[in-house]
């Protein structure tokens, strides 16, 4: 799966001569709230090691789509400076995560002869050059990534470990990404006049996937719903592949308005409100002795009209989520749902709300679930462990060729020092249990 880029860059210079050279991924997770960074190398006994990660408030984005390309690219700018002043690297090309509005995806399959009878990268990269020519796309489409499901070899199928074997055939079954190409324009406009560079372009709720499925759960329908500040991202994987994936425009500041207009705050008060006291809205409105009006600074709202606005918003967002799940077709047969992002996962009790609007086994995770403080930035690990996991496989040419005349802070603090590799397992570990 495709979605950072890996780079032959240098060591932070400080009037000093070059150190030495290291290999650099470099991610960018784009939201409408949040914009999350990371950066990893390849350490020891071919380990990813993760260098930092850095996390920001978005502007020019909203609900998915980039609407300001000027403010956000400030904000990138700023954003990355800071993730090269933190790991002492410097950073060339990025890859970025975007949402799945105006994106579809395809499935095809396709074979190949084996020229020196033994599977090799380039044999891989020409697999993937001869589905994309298989597949159909209109005038204004693009195609900007490619997944490879699985082998088979010779009659034989794989799953992983393809390299270097032997064979005559080798058939693959691919998964292209395709979205409209004037919204992917975009990201490329907002590059320029950076010193940065995208490279390749995920979708970010199809990366949850190296942090959600793991060989226990994958073999099952499990549906992965990323609910951010602007739009909900839903993505079906049946196998570990990636059947079907949607969207529905709303989110945490859906809430955060409906706080705004009700209690006749400014969207920023309703906001830092919803932030303060979602943690224990629940228990807040079951006490009755409390006074009913709360204060936050020098705004006073009544801890029962927050609750009940918010947990309106809230099962009306996730009532359009199982709608949206059951028009898959693949409903009765899902074997979990497992719900993520901060629109809604820091609410108290919010795991017996799901439970009671879902028909099906499911989880919320949340940042205490996961051991870090900002989960912010677990999507942006997950594609830099995505994109490693690929380029050991294709190596530094495997990225879907896009055909140019078409283009149209704060630190992350890990709980104990925890690093960014640690987490990761941590949160594999953790999924292993539930599952």
């Amino acid at each position: 799966m495709l979605n950072i880029f890996l780079s032959v860059d240098f060591f932070w210079r400080e009037g000093k001569e070059v150190i030495m050279q290291q290999e650099i991924i470099t991610s960018l997770d784009i939201g409408s709230k949040k914009l999350s960074a990371a950066m990893a190398v390849k350490g020891k006994d071919d380990e990813i090691e993760i260098l930092g990660v850095e996390f920001c408030k978005s502007a020019g984005v909203e609900k998915g789509l980039l609407t300001d390309i000027e403010k956000c690219r400030v904000t990138v700018n700023d954003l990355l400076k800071t993730l090269e002043e933190k790991t002492r690297r410097n950073i060339k090309d990025v890859s970025i995560g975007i949402s799945s509005r105006k994106v579809r995806i395809t499935e095809t399959t396709v074979e190949i002869g084996l020229k020196d009878e033994k599977v090799t990268g380039k044999d891989l990269r020409r697999a993937l050059e001869k589905g994309k020519k298989n597949i159909a796309i209109n005038d204004d489409e693009i195609v900007i990534d490619s997944l490879i499901n699985f082998y088979v070899l010779d009659g034989k199928v794989m799953h992983k470990e393809i390299l270097n074997w032997k064979g005559k055939k080798l058939e693959l079954n691919l998964t292209f990404i395709i979205a409209e190409g004037k919204e992917i324009q975009k990201y490329y406009e907002l590059f320029k006049g950076t010193n940065y560079n995208v490279k390749y372009i995920k979708l970010n709720v199809i990366s949850g996937k190296q942090v959600f499925l793991n060989d226990k759960n994958a073999m099952g329908e499990i549906a992965l719903v990323d609910i951010g500040a602007g739009v909900v991202d839903i993505a079906l994987f049946s196998g570990n592949i990636i059947k079907n994936i949607s969207n529905i425009s709303v989110g945490g500041n859906n809430i955060s308005n409906d706080l705004a207009i009700c209690g006749g705050f400014s969207f920023l008060e309703a906001d830092n409100i919803k932030k303060i006291y979602a943690g224990n809205c629940k228990s807040l409105f079951t006490d009755n002795s409390i006074p009913d009006k709360i204060r936050v600074g020098t705004i006073d709202i009544s801890r029962k009209l927050f609750y009940e606005v918010t947990n309106a918003r809230i099962e009306e967002i996730l009532n359009h989520v199982n709608i949206q799940l059951k028009k898959t077709g693949h409903y009765d047969r899902i074997c979990s749902i497992i719900l993520y992002g901060d629109g809604v996962s820091y609410f108290e009790d919010i795991n017996e709300t799901v439970d009671n609007i879902f028909e099906r086994k499911t989880k919320v995770i949340t940042k205490t679930d996961l051991g870090i403080k900002n989960s912010e930035n677990i999507t942006s690990l997950a594609i830099v462990k995505e994109v490693y996991d690929r380029l050991n496989l294709l190596g530094d040419n495997s990225k879907v060729p896009i055909d140019e005349s078409k283009k149209i802070s704060e630190t992350e603090n890990l709980h104990n020092n925890e690093s960014g590799n640690h987490v990761l397992k941590k949160i594999k570990c953790f999924f292993e249990k539930i599952f």
